[in-house]
């Protein structure tokens, strides 16, 4: 599988500028596994509730989901052509 195919080419660019501007200084571990596990998953529903829990953590709250529907299918953090 191709880097095109991971989750990480999917997310909102502003959502990486964000945890790169936010976490990558202050929490470099945390921010490394962010990036880790969404480079290494196809989709949003392949995170783990703890993956998704540590996301949540440390993305700004302007980014966090808006209800169940986006938390649970991931459309606060994909680009427009992969929400749901």
């Amino acid at each position: 599988m191709n880097l095109e195919e991971r989750l990480i080419s999917k997310v909102k660019p502003e959502v990486l500028k964000a945890l790169k501007d936010h976490v990558e200084i202050k929490y470099s571990s945390s921010y490394k596994a962010i990036i880790y596990t969404l480079t290494d998953v196809e989709k949003y529903r392949d995170l783990t509730i703890a993956q998704v829990s540590n996301l949540l953590t440390f993305l700004p709250k302007e980014f966090h989901p808006n209800g169940k529907t986006d938390f649970y299918w991931g459309d606060y953090l994909l680009q427009k052509q992969y929400q749901i």
